[in-house]
């Protein structure tokens, strides 16, 4: 059973994120109209609020705001590393890109009601499951269940406290 509100769309796009003074590069993917993944090295912790710029395919750009929800960070192939973003913010740009390039539905700029209305305020008192990962051990060989927002923090096994990163 999927926690995502809305279906998420794989399409690869160029991105510059910053928060504070910081600026980096990467790739988004993983889009909808209130989040996307952003692939990157440079995870910031879960919380921060952050400005994206996307390069859309049309040469365009779109500046968004975001709040980072997870953040995933380890040496192993077969994850990605980056980011869970929540759209808090997004432009026009962005919002058609989405509707007409992605899910496939027009959108007419003439209409308020046609832009969403994204909420601002944080998701505090929901219940919410946390994306659980299993890592070996390098050391024991011990299955060891992490949080992915935990994995940014360098976690250690709980039986020989080798770091699992």
């Amino acid at each position: 059973m999927s926690k995502r509100r809305h279906k998420r769309y794989t399409k690869r796009i160029e991105t510059e994120f910053s928060s504070g003074d910081m600026i980096f590069r990467g790739i988004s993917s993983d889009l909808s109209e209130k989040g996307l993944f952003i692939r990157t090295q440079h995870g910031f912790v879960p919380g921060a609020v952050i400005n994206i710029q996307l390069i859309l395919p049309d040469g365009s750009t779109s500046q968004l705001k975001g709040v980072v929800r997870r953040t995933v960070k380890i040496h192993l192939h077969l994850v990605k590393n980056g980011m869970g973003i929540e759209i808090i913010e997004s432009d026009n740009n962005y919002v058609r890109f989405v509707r007409e390039e992605l899910i496939g539905i027009p959108f007419n700029t003439s209409k308020p009601s046609d832009v969403p209305e994204v909420k601002t305020e944080a998701r505090t008192g929901e219940a919410s499951e946390e994306e659980i990962i299993i890592l070996d051990c390098p050391d024991c060989g011990i299955k060891n269940s992490v949080k992915a927002s935990a994995l940014s923090l360098q976690p250690r096994c709980g039986k020989c406290g080798s770091s699992l990163t």
